[in-house]
Order: C-alpha cells, then sequence, then structure tokens
C-alpha cells in the first residue's frame, strides 16, 4: 500500500478541499488571489517552511510504514508525491525542485544530508528510512545524471549525518 493510500484510509475527515471537490453543486468556487511581486519581481509574501499538522506527523512516525528496499520503489512511495513520478519537480502549492538530471546530487552526501536533516519545506527522514533505503534512493537519484560522473554515498556518509543531526524535535 503506498503512503498515500495509508494516508487516506487513516484520515478521520476530509479536508475542505477534498468536500468542495466531492460537492456536485454548481456553485462557483473562488480562490484566495496570489501575491503581487515587488518592483524587483520578487514575490510579495515570504513562503514559510512546512509545519506538519499533528496528523501529518503521526504519518511519518512508525518506520515500519516504508518497506520498500528498491531506490526506485522507495522514490515512488516517499518522493513522488511531491517531486513529481518522473521527478521533474512542481511549482504550485509550494516550489518541489526537480530531482531528475539534478547536479547537486552528484556529490552523494548532499543528498543524503537533505534526506536525514530535511530542507526548507521538505521534513527529515531519518526515521521512516534506514540507512540501506537511504543509499537506495540516493543512487537512484544518482542515476538520473546521465553520462555524469557521481560520487555515491556510503554508509559511513549516512552514519555520520545520522549523528551530526541528532534527535528529531518532538
Amino acid at each position: 500500500m503506498t503512503l498515500a493510500a495509508l494516508a487516506l484510509a487513516a484520515a478521520p475527515e476530509l479536508t475542505a478541499a477534498q468536500e468542495r471537490a466531492n460537492d456536485n453543486s454548481s456553485a462557483p468556487q473562488t480562490s484566495a488571489p496570489s501575491p503581487t511581486a515587488t518592483g524587483d519581481g520578487a514575490p510579495a509574501a515570504e513562503i514559510e517552511t512546512f509545519q506538519p499538522t499533528p496528523f501529518e506527523s503521526r504519518l511519518f512516525q512508525d518506520p515500519d510504514k516504508i518497506t520498500q528496499t528498491e531506490g526506485e520503489d522507495i522514490y515512488r512511495a516517499l518522493c513522488a508525491g511531491c517531486h513529481m513520478p518522473d521527478a521533474k519537480g512542481a511549482v504550485g502549492a509550494g516550489m518541489y525542485p526537480a530531482l531528475a538530471g539534478n547536479e547537486n546530487l552528484i556529490v552523494g552526501d548532499y543528498p543524503v544530508s537533505v534526506i536525514v536533516n530535511g530542507l526548507h519545506g521538505m521534513p527529515p527522514f531519518r526515521h521512516v528510512l534506514d540507512d540501506q533505503q537511504i543509499l537506495a534512493v540516493v543512487g537512484y537519484l544518482q542515476g538520473t545524471l546521465e553520462d555524469t560522473e557521481v560520487f555515491p554515498a556510503t554508509l559511513e556518509t549516512v552514519q555520520a549525518a545520522r549523528e551530526a543531526a541528532g534527535p528529531l524535535p518532538e
């Protein structure tokens, strides 16, 4: 069962957006206006970092929920929901960088650090992925760098990132 399916099965109630989507009424739906850009092209409002709701936090508290062991399977279960199935990223409710062909993946230490610690809006996944799963998904992502020499992550890199990260916030 995918993470999305688990989330839907465990959801105690529909969100307002889901309720509107399920509503067959013909009433027009309005959305909030987007922030206007400043004179230098920057958005008027700052982007906030991801703060999970208690429900979202509970989804990632049980490491047994992520049982995949192959890099592509882990990516599809955990990463594709934001970074898209083709790993080309997305912009909409947030900005999710492209991972396919991303040169930040050349040295395996960087994606290991991001997976272990999180970054900007991405939560840390050190508590739901074991060391081998982290190595597998990093290897899968590095495989998208065609014709580029990569420096794979090592078990020592993952362990050092975990030690440096310390405990998760409660």
